[in-house]
């Protein structure tokens, strides 16, 4: 069974969401993609979306939200602050975006951790077993 979606709107909003609609429907989308990468697309597979994958989307979204690409575009961290003369910089966008990204994988790598899809295979599970 293919989804179409992880998490409805009605769901996003639920735990608290404050998107759009339409803004939501770009962001679930991107968010279901890593996912879809994280887990080989395993939930794709199963009968239905665990929460756990729906808290991971969100998660995802939120963080998108506050610290992803736009996010940084929109509204830079400020990498340095100085009040004596009044200096402020702005760290680099793509590290930031880097560094942003990190952290939302590991994030849903913690909420995933021994989340297993209907065959008992772990979600996470990348071929390896170490």
């Amino acid at each position: 069974m293919a989804h179409s979606q992880y998490l409805t709107f009605e769901e996003y909003k639920g735990y608290g969401g404050e998107l759009t609609e339409t803004a939501f429907r770009t962001e679930e989308f991107k968010a279901r993609k890593r996912i879809d990468h994280l887990t080989a697309s395993r939930v794709q597979a199963m009968e239905s979306v665990p929460e756990a994958v729906k808290m991971a989307v969100f998660t995802l979204m939120q963080l998108e939200s506050k610290i992803g690409l736009s996010a940084q575009l929109d509204n830079p961290m400020i990498a340095s602050f100085n009040t004596d003369g009044y200096s402020e910089s702005y760290g680099s966008v793509t590290d930031q975006v880097e560094a942003a990204s990190k952290s939302a994988m590991a994030s849903v790598k913690h909420i995933l951790d021994g989340e297993l899809d209907d065959n008992g295979v772990p979600l996470l599970y990348r071929g390896l077993d170490l």
